[in-house]
């Protein structure tokens, strides 16, 4: 990768970042928000249960689907100069994504007491009807969440990191103001309305920057037709059939933990649900913004029929994953009580929940590295245009999983043996998908060489060591002097044995020549391939 290329990654992975920490901060904000109206108990299982439904599939026909099945062929179309074609395509797009969507909330609003016995078959009779309830309240979100990840993926192809990553902004502003305006008045069920006042507002909010694109290559967003005989059409169909498929395995995984949940003690859900969102933090800002900034570059180089270029991107965001999630991993897991308890204890959320939740995070934390090379390798295939390989590491992922949760929720761990099934589903999901890919790669004569990933290992391993080394000791020692549980306590130790945990990696990581550590910092896009 030359070094104007690796600078404008690096430029996609600090926009994507900066908009995406804005983004998970006023999701935490939600989060904080309802945890200290709603706590851990029950009323949060209702709204957690039924939005797991309506979430899963109308994501997965909206945002997997597009971002996987949609985006490369139209990056592909454009940077082959069919600009025409492309955006003929995006409208046909929107048209068929709309009439598919409504369909699907039509046949969920029908079928929700059978989808609630499936997602929370523990819940007594009073709270499965108020689950159903509430889950037809909230699937029409689907159509706007959808549209929204279709107008996105448009931006993304282009670049428009920052508009891009902002607009989920609007969704948890939408949820916030629902409830401080009307919980007065209908308690948790304003948490249903926000979700889908936010889900159209983020919709709409991207609508006039992907128009603006379209007219500035003389072509129009939006066209009433469908055209169902276009070969185009049809290609994305093709395309998005099989990442339907394996989003829904992948997401299937959720539904178990959460119906096992459902015959643990109360509050069980609730600890899995807060512990992942909280978790999700890191992920998207360092996961997703390396994954989606490496996405559109990956579709052009293979469409240009660049593979040497594909493999040394595809190295570049496996390294970012590594060099970046690695230490945050750690920290969560030392940290992992006085996070939970500096987010969320407050108002309803005691000392139970604390524990419940605090143990959860600790365990999903370690998967991170895992699901950030997934959701990579997942975009780089779908970069190739081949999604159907996805499906079938998918299942064996799932499976792992499944026996894993058997095994690992009769343990001491309970409902933290699901996390941490989770999580090593993840790694052994991104390995497999890796050997796949790169035995494709070796195909082309652009394998990624082992000395790029060994290079890596090493040095992070080390400077990890020296991480964990200052972190616990930081922390075990103002453990000691700190007996209060306060915020203002929980907020010193985390900055304290954090940031100097954080510091000493940096420095050891620059020390033994991590680059891409030296890079992020100075943001100056240094080839990081190491190859």
């Amino acid at each position: 990768m030359s070094e104007g290329q690796a600078r404008g990654l690096l430029r996609g992975f600090a926009s994507i970042g900066v908009g995406t920490v804005v983004s998970r901060l006023s999701g935490f904000a939600r989060e904080v928000i309802t945890a200290a109206f709603f706590g851990a108990g029950t009323e949060m299982d209702i709204f957690v249960a039924a939005f797991t439904i309506p979430n899963l599939l109308c994501r997965v026909l909206g945002e997997s689907s597009v971002e996987s099945g949609f985006m490369p062929l139209f990056k592909g179309m454009h940077a082959s100069d069919e600009r025409s074609r492309a955006w003929r395509l995006a409208a046909r797009t929107a048209n068929w994504l709309a009439i598919a969507l409504g369909l699907l909330v039509l046949a969920g609003i029908a079928a929700a007491p059978l989808l609630v016995e499936l997602v929370a078959h523990g819940f007594d009779d009073e709270t499965a009807a108020a689950t159903v309830r509430m889950t037809r309240l909230m699937f029409p979100f689907g159509v706007a969440i959808g549209l929204a990840a279709l107008m996105g993926s448009i931006l993304l192809a282009f670049r428009r990191f920052r508009v891009y990553s902002l607009a989920p902004v609007l969704l948890n502003i939408g949820i916030i103001g629902s409830v401080f305006v009307l919980n007065g008045r209908i308690g948790y069920v304003s948490l249903g309305v926000g979700v889908l006042v936010g889900g159209l507002l983020q919709f709409l909010v991207q609508v006039p920057f992907a128009r603006a694109l379209a007219r500035r290559d003389g072509e129009r967003l939006f066209r009433a037709e469908l055209a169902p005989g276009d070969e185009d059409v049809r290609r994305v169909a093709g395309l998005t059939t099989p990442v339907v498929a394996a989003s829904i395995v992948q997401r299937v995984g959720v539904i178990v933990d959460r119906t096992i949940a459902s015959f643990l003690v109360p509050g069980s859900i609730s600890s899995l649900y807060y512990s992942f969102r909280l978790v999700h933090l890191p992920y998207a800002i360092l996961a997703l913004s390396a994954g989606r900034s490496a996405a559109p570059v990956l579709a052009e180089r293979y469409a240009l029929g660049d593979h040497d270029g594909f493999s040394r991107t595809l190295v570049s965001g496996i390294r970012m994953n590594v060099a970046y999630l690695a230490p945050v991993t750690l920290l969560a897991v030392v940290l992992a009580r006085p996070v939970v308890g500096l987010v969320y204890q407050r108002g309803a959320f005691d000392e139970a929940d604390l524990a419940m939740t605090a143990s959860a995070f600790a365990m999903y934390a370690l998967g991170l590295v895992g699901m950030g090379l997934t959701f990579l390798l997942v975009r780089a295939f779908a970069a190739r245009l081949d999604t159907r390989t996805p499906v079938r590491v998918s299942i064996a992922a799932f499976l792992l999983n499944a026996g894993l949760n058997l095994i690992l929720v009769r343990t001491p761990l309970e409902h933290a043996g699901l996390a941490l099934a989770s999580s090593v589903a993840f790694a052994a999901h991104a390995i497999i998908l890796y050997v796949i890919l790169n035995r494709a790669l070796a195909r082309e004569d652009a394998a990624v060489p082992p000395s790029a990933l060994i290079s890596l290992a090493w040095r992070v391993l080390v400077a990890c060591a020296a991480l964990v080394v200052v972190a616990v000791a930081i922390d075990g020692w103002l453990g000691i002097r700190l007996a209060g549980f306060s915020s203002m306590d929980r907020a010193v130790r985390i900055a304290s044995a954090g940031l100097a945990g954080a510091l000493v990696y940096a420095l050891i990581a620059h020390l033994l020549g991590l680059r891409e550590v030296t890079a992020l910092l100075t943001r100056r896009g240094r080839s990081s391939t190491g190859r």
